[in-house]
């Protein structure tokens, strides 16, 4: 006996430390391995995130600028035309059939421009559009905005047909405006070419700014050009954050996940700000993060795996072996696994050798123990039955036997059905429904048995029947309420099961009227219903599943009979899965 305990402490030790050894070395290559893959592969997801969203802005920036471009060329290219000149210079009226229709070819060729209005010096206008609102006399020098409008050569956002700006951005134009000068150089008028608003937003339309993301425009004056929120064209405190952000430059906050980046619009003097709410790369880093997760948890299976199997191939015939030679006074010959180390094979193959003959006069001897031994275990074994499924078919044959068909058919259903919602597809979670149905199978069995002796209630609001609960937690309850409270009673037993919610919680409630017991055997190890091994194992299972603060609670008293509480967690069925 004591060779036999020294062998397997020392079995034991030495597959352990193998096993520690090929876990903690393959954890500690996953951690690294999966770390620095996590590392990299994030800072990669956030280099090309960033690179794309600067790209995007930049190209719709270019967009604009393009537009811009090719809108100030054909002004330059209409400001620049003879006739056009001819007309301004000499007020020749014949000359303005053609100007309208190169007017209105420039808008056909257009769909965005809205209007193009030329505004001679001493204030005659040609438009494509009547009744303009806009100041004008016979020395339009004097007019403020007409000579705002020869100096400035960039884009300005205004109200439509010079009237006042207004928050209503269905009334903006982009207007670009170019001086008309003569062959000396001298100042013939204006050409102002009216964009609508919508190029701006169609050109930024097509930007992925995420769920809180947005992009703003300012002038070269700090002045608001474009931004979704009207608002900030009104508000100074607004703007001054407009300008805030503009002057922190490119940024990263990691904090709030925002990315800020800036570029400049060639052809406008406009500064683009893009504030962009990475939501995309959130969604890529916890893809990712999953994605080493569980290729880190298949590694370490595998490893797992290929450790046991090596620590089987080397301990266990090392084990055989050990354990062969310390009983070597019992002839026992020693047997290794084919796939166990060539050195242990041999060594065991000549120590075999030796003790081969003499073990063949107990061959005889060892086989009768052998059948003797076989027998012992089959006689074991056969005494192991389910003393619930014994006992109802010792009842379906009592009835049988009194010709009771109708009991028989409706008993074998109900136990049929117990088992059924036993196994329940191998899943662990069932709903209320079934649950309850299940106990109902058992109730109804145990009362064809008892008779009188036992009576149920189970109820339940039909709301609740869709909430899931772990399988199996109510039987092993209901069951010792029968053998533990109803069977040791002189009167008839009554049980009843409620289902109830209180907030976020399911409570069961199983109450019988038995013989009840001390209140203080539920604190004591082994002893009252918490004692018994079905009711521990449904308090484990809930605290284990739903946390500490779930689980069993027993009040009883001797004579008042037992309440027992199941305290569980809401969580509906899930219908698609």
């Amino acid at each position: 006996m004591e060779k036999k305990c020294r062998f397997h402490h020392w079995s034991r030790r030495f597959g352990v430390q193998l096993s520690l050894f090929f876990l903690g070395a393959g954890l500690a290559v996953i951690l690294l391995l999966g770390g620095a893959l996590y590392y990299y592969a994030a800072n990669l997801l956030m280099d090309e995130t960033v690179t794309k969203t600067h790209d995007l802005l930049e190209m719709s920036g270019t967009n604009i600028s393009t537009y811009i471009g090719r809108v100030k060329g054909a002004s330059n290219v209409f400001a620049s035309d003879p006739t056009l000149r001819q007309y301004l210079s000499e007020g020749d009226e014949s000359l303005q059939p053609g100007l309208m229709s190169r007017i209105y070819a420039l808008l056909k060729n257009d769909p965005a421009l809205k209007s193009i209005v030329v505004v001679s010096k001493d204030g005659r206008i040609l438009s494509n559009e009547d009744g303009l609102d806009m100041s004008v006399s016979a020395d339009m020098m004097k007019e403020d905005w007409y000579m705002e409008s020869i100096h400035n050569t960039m884009p300005v956002l205004t109200g439509a047909r010079m009237q006042s700006f207004s928050t209503d951005k269905d009334n903006w134009v982009i207007s670009v405006s170019t001086e008309i000068t003569g062959s000396s150089g001298e100042n013939l008028g204006v050409l102002l070419m009216d964009m609508d608003y919508s190029v701006i937003e169609d050109r930024l339309r097509s930007l992925d700014l995420g769920a809180e993301g947005y992009v703003f425009l300012l002038n070269d004056k700090g002045e608001p050009v474009y931004h979704r929120d009207t608002s900030y064209f009104s508000s100074p405190e607004k703007q001054a954050q407009l300008l805030e952000i503009l002057a922190s430059g490119d940024s990263y906050d990691k904090d709030k996940n925002v990315l800020t980046y800036q570029t400049q619009i060639e052809n406008t003097g406009w500064t683009m700000v893009g504030v962009v709410s990475l939501d995309t790369l959130k969604m890529l880093e916890r893809q990712l993060f999953e994605s080493v997760l569980l290729t880190g948890g298949l590694l370490f299976l595998g490893v797992l795996l290929l450790g046991i199997f090596f620590t089987r191939r080397l301990s266990t015939p090392m084990a055989d072996l050990e354990r062969g030679m310390s009983e070597i006074e019992k002839l026992a010959e020693i047997s290794v696994r084919k796939s166990s180390f060539y050195e242990v094979e041999l060594l065991a193959a000549n120590y075999n050798r030796m003790i081969r003959r003499i073990r063949e006069l107990l061959e005889e001897i060892q086989d009768k123990e052998k059948n003797l031994r076989q027998t012992e275990l089959n006689a074991l074994v056969s005494q192991i039955n389910p003393h619930f499924l014994y006992n109802t078919l010792d009842t379906i044959v009592w009835m049988a036997e009194f010709n009771d068909s109708t009991k028989v058919i409706a008993l074998t259903k109900s136990l049929a059905a117990f088992f059924r919602l036993s196994l329940n597809g191998g899943r662990e979670l069932v709903t209320v429904e079934d649950e309850l149905e299940h106990v109902r199978q058992y109730l109804y069995i145990q009362k064809e048995r008892y008779e009188n002796k036992l009576n149920y209630e189970i109820h339940s609001p039909e709301e609740l029947l869709d909430y899931t609960v772990p399988k199996i937690i109510l039987q092993p309850i209901v069951e010792n309420s029968i053998y533990h409270g109803i069977k040791p009673l002189d009167g008839p037993g009554f049980i009843t099961v409620t289902a109830q919610e209180e907030d976020d919680q399911l409570i069961f409630i199983i109450t019988d009227n038995g013989v009840g017991f001390a209140s203080d055997e539920t604190a004591a190890e082994g002893s009252g219903l918490l004692g018994h091994v079905g009711l521990r194992n449904v308090d484990a299972r809930l605290k284990l599943y739903y946390g500490q603060e779930y689980g069993l609670t027993i009040h009883s008293a001797p004579g008042d009979g037992c309440t027992v509480r199941l305290m569980v967690g809401k969580q509906l069925l899930n219908r698609k899965a």
